[in-house]
């Protein structure tokens, strides 16, 4: 007989990856049609479901943006710390190697829906919190592991030049959704400049 524990494993199971059926579809949806202008029709027919099927795992259309933000955002948070495990030699290597990780910012598909969710940090709080709780831990991972390599800067400078890097990461995507014509390698090549410089690394 089934034990209880492994039902209920299996149900959480079937639960995320429903969860995961919806968010696909939405992220499909908003890459087209932004978050306002995609429906609860358009979702659940992209999820191949019905709106009432899906409102067993969002309770509205602002769960699904929700979710959606974390998800999206989840792998970049989990490729900063990467970089910090990774075997790659102190200085200007390391950096180079946390560097690497910002190609998740101009990835032609992600950009445009990234940058969606940074406009709808600014009209939703929901949003903006999740947004945050990122950027704070994005800055933090920075004064960790960035700051102890970095050559001498003036201590009332430090949030100054964090600020800086953060701003340059948004940048890259809006660079890379405006321009189709955009190059990865060339805006990650000049992020690399920049980040240097801002540590003064040479």
């Amino acid at each position: 007989m089934v034990s209880t524990a492994e039902a209920l494993a299996r149900r959480r199971q079937r639960t995320e990856l429903r969860r995961d059926q919806v968010l696909d579809a939405a992220e499909r949806c908003f890459r087209a049609e932004g978050f306002h202008g995609a429906s609860m029709s358009r979702i659940a027919a992209a999820a191949d479901m019905s709106v009432g099927h899906i409102y067993r795992y969002f309770e509205n259309k602002e769960a699904i943006i929700i979710a959606l933000c974390e998800r999206s955002f989840s792998g970049f948070e989990l490729l900063i710390p990467a970089a910090a495990d990774d075997d790659a030699p102190p200085g200007a290597a390391f950096i180079e190697a946390w560097i690497a990780q910002f190609v998740w910012w101009v990835d032609p598909v992600r950009a445009p829906l990234t940058l969606e969710i940074m406009a709808e940090a600014g009209r939703n709080a929901k949003v903006a919190e999740v947004v945050g709780r990122i950027d704070r831990r994005f800055r933090e991972i920075m004064r960790r592991s960035l700051l102890p390599l970095s050559g001498p800067i003036p201590g009332d400078e430090i949030d100054d030049r964090l600020e800086a890097i953060v701003m340059l990461s948004h940048g890259m995507t809006s660079r890379i959704t405006a321009d189709p014509k955009a190059e990865p390698d060339r805006i990650i090549a000049a992020f690399r400049l920049a980040v240097h410089r801002l540590l003064a690394t040479g």
